[in-house]
């Protein structure tokens, strides 16, 4: 079984299904042979910070991961701002029920307003400043209250 490379589809081929590949007209017109040894070390799990890629006989290749684009940090930091709020919300909810049934102490109601603060603060976040990731990592995230032991 002969194994193929596809730069432009950054692919593994197996020439076993070739006549398949051909009868839907996706077999690459860029597809190199590689060796069992290069398919296999490039079925592995890449290191940190690499990528499948070519090289530039259009062999397999670890590449460096690209740095993310600023809209991906940005959906990043989003993310962790939607989990954060469920977080939040999730350590208040108690509190807002003792509120409701007027049963809540005072420690847990200037809890409930210190975490209601907190969450407005996440609500409020501008990810403008995010640009690179210098600026993401260097983006300052409201301080979490502490949890007071019940």
């Amino acid at each position: 079984m002969t194994k193929y490379f596809s730069p432009s589809k950054l692919g593994f081929f197996d020439d076993s299904l070739k006549k398949s590949y051909d009868v839907a007209g996706s077999w690459p017109d860029d597809a190199v042979e590689i060796t069992d040894v290069a398919w296999q070390t490039f079925l592995a799990t890449p290191l940190e910070g690499k990528q499948l890629g070519a090289d530039s006989s259009g062999g397999p290749a670890w590449v460096d991961t690209p740095a993310p684009t600023t809209d991906e940090l940005i959906t990043e930091a989003k993310e962790n701002q939607a989990n954060l709020i469920t977080s939040a919300k999730s350590e208040i909810s108690i509190w807002q029920t003792e509120l409701l049934l007027g049963t809540i102490s005072d420690d847990d109601k200037t809890s409930l307003t210190t975490w209601i603060s907190y969450i407005n603060e996440l609500q409020a976040l501008d990810f403008s400043s995010i640009t690179d990731e210098a600026s993401y990592n260097a983006f300052v995230w409201p301080t979490k209250p502490t949890t007071q032991a019940m």
